[in-house]
């Protein structure tokens, strides 16, 4: 029986971007072909930390929990075949709604019912897979990554949703004249309000 790598897996809210605040099911899958020097979950890079399992264990888990929807992320999941897995939740799981969230790195496998793209400099997203998010989700870490940000709005679909959102670590005080605070993106926003305000709520929270 196929079995998946999780590294992770949790019911919790969606702590940001067009989905923020509602309950789903995290599924995040091990392996990464972008590795970000700011990931916050690098665990996940590596599949010695993570636990082989069945697509019987997978929807076990996600119908015990009663979740709705389900987020399928990683490192990137699109390193997997998601065919599989998609289905098998459809199948057992009336109405539930599935969620993706990758780099668009690797070709695009599996029927989701939202797919969040969050594309990055040093590897970019395939160009087939642009046409398939339905949110565009940028991190800001400098003031380069503006103009980035504007590139990438324009290879996505028109009902794209936009979002920015500034890495977790420099959302302080600025540790030099390129850092970028929160009240940057906001003034940004404020200029461009086609883009929207992405916040990570469940780091302030303390939640997964």
């Amino acid at each position: 029986m196929k079995t998946y790598p999780i590294s992770e897996h949790f019911f919790s809210l969606q702590g940001e971007g067009a989905n923020v605040g509602k309950p789903a099911y995290f599924l995040r899958l091990s392996g990464c072909n972008v590795r970000c020097s700011f990931c916050d979950s690098k665990n996940s890079w590596d599949d010695a930390n993570a636990q082989n399992m069945s697509l019987k264990e997978i929807v076990h888990l996600v119908k015990k929990s009663g979740a709705k929807n389900v987020v399928i992320t990683g490192g990137e999941p699109l390193l997997h075949d998601l065919d599989e897995l998609c289905e098998m939740l459809r199948t057992h799981i009336p109405n539930i709604s599935l969620w993706l969230e990758t780099s668009g790195t690797a070709p695009f496998r599996g029927g989701f019912d939202w797919v969040c793209l969050s594309p990055k400099k040093h590897k970019l997203p395939l160009f087939e897979n642009y046409e398939k998010a339905d949110e565009l989700k940028v991190i800001i870490e400098n003031s380069d990554d503006f103009e980035f940000a504007e590139q990438q709005a324009q290879q996505v679909n028109s009902n794209c949703k936009l979002f920015l959102q500034g890495e977790w670590s420099n959302m302080g005080a600025a540790r030099n004249a390129r850092t970028i605070h929160t009240t940057a993106i906001i003034d940004y926003i404020l200029q461009n309000p086609k883009w929207r305000l992405s916040v990570q709520v469940h780091k302030f929270l303390g939640i997964l």
